[in-house]
């Protein structure tokens, strides 16, 4: 699996209202707020991964929620990722189930201001142990950096084999098609390599020569990535720009474990909730003692231990309600004796106080008068 360092930047445009641009990474999605400016950066050794950068359109409430929208979609499909196998990922038919259910979404969830268009584009890449899948669909890139070197992943629009970069999600000129991506592609990832998803916004006058001379710096990797960020604010903020960038510290050869099932169940749940038929693979059964009150634990063929009965069960829920119901009348039969006790005793203070009192001014009145 590989090991990776991930920084993202997003920042708005001087001519936007709100930052339609996000990314998503550790299955979170950024920015938090739709407006400003926001860096995130994380390391993970997940044996799949997923990053994912939109660039929205359409205004406040469209551009912005398309590219959730696509968010929200990609992270729990990831969960599935599984029954795209055969052994072998299939990861057209993957992408194409993907961008059928983020267009779909899109399109029923946002509605159109005076004919005005919206949707999003978005740039994805998925790493499967030492694989990287990279899905890019409008306007947003996708850049390989590898020895020394800047590739860019998406396909130059060629409208002779359908790849078209006015394609988008919740394009409605496309009748009852879904939208063409402009890049699907496959590689076997390398140590050092750098992966850039990158909104149109952040390319704006800014080289591509100049970005990999940046990325080429001997400097750390997020140093590099946030300097990409200021010269590439510095040639044109005008429109937003968003940069994730995510770099193969290095490989290792791994099955994957439990940890990665649990996740991939975690993603799925966090968007859809559990259901009846989903093993629940967070929890261990624990076999129950026979104890002569329940039947003793019987081992199914799969080796999972049978709960033990309905009735006891309550009563171990009820026995400890009831022992602390006892305990606490106790304390207040004991609370109300003490008060008692004490006003008695209040009581005879104040009376040898009085008497105290009484025989002092007795005194004084006696010494007085015989003056």
């Amino acid at each position: 699996m590989a090991r990776t360092m991930v920084i993202g930047l997003t920042e708005s445009g001087t001519r936007t209202k709100v930052n339609e641009d996000s990314f998503s990474c550790g299955d979170r999605v950024y920015p938090e707020m739709i407006s400003g400016s926001e860096e995130q950066s994380l390391s993970s050794s997940d044996y799949t991964q997923l990053y994912v950068v939109t660039q929205g359109f359409g205004g406040s409430g469209a551009g912005d929620l398309a590219g959730r929208i696509i968010h929200r979609v990609s992270i729990p499909f990831v969960a599935k990722l599984d029954e795209y196998k055969h052994p072998k990922l299939d990861f057209v038919q993957f992408a194409r189930d993907l961008i059928r259910e983020m267009h779909y979404l899109v399109l029923s969830q946002i509605t159109l201001r005076n004919g005005q268009r919206a949707g999003a584009s978005f740039a994805l890449l998925l790493i499967d142990a030492n694989t990287a899948y990279v899905l890019n669909v409008g306007n947003t890139k996708v850049h390989l950096f590898r020895d020394d070197e800047l590739h860019s992943l998406v396909d130059p629009e060629n409208t002779s084999n359908g790849l078209a970069h006015s394609s988008y999600i919740g394009d409605r000129s496309l009748s009852f098609d879904d939208p063409k991506p402009n890049c699907v592609k496959r590689f076997d990832l390398m140590t050092g390599d750098v992966i850039l998803l990158t909104s149109d916004g952040f390319h704006k006058n800014f080289h591509q020569k100049d970005l990999a001379a940046n990325i080429a710096a001997p400097d750390a990797f997020a140093a590099n990535i946030r300097l990409s960020q200021i010269y590439s604010r510095q040639a044109n903020n005008t429109e937003n720009g968003t940069i994730l960038a995510i770099k193969v510290r290095d490989l290792e050869l791994a099955e994957p474990d439990d940890t990665a099932a649990i996740k991939n169940m975690e993603r799925f749940q966090k968007y859809y909730g559990p259901t009846s038929s989903e093993p629940d693979v967070t929890m261990q059964a624990k076999p129950v003692p026979y104890n002569g009150v329940n039947k003793p634990p019987i081992s199914t063929a799969q080796g999972v231990m049978t709960p033990p009965r309905q009735a006891y069960r309550k009563q171990r829920e009820t026995a400890p309600g009831e022992t602390r119901s006892k305990g606490n009348a106790a304390m207040n039969r004991q609370a109300k004796k003490a008060k008692r006790r004490s006003n008695w005793k209040t009581f005879g203070l104040s009376l040898l106080i009085g008497f105290l009192i009484g025989m002092a001014a007795i005194l004084i009145a006696w010494f007085i008068i015989l003056r």
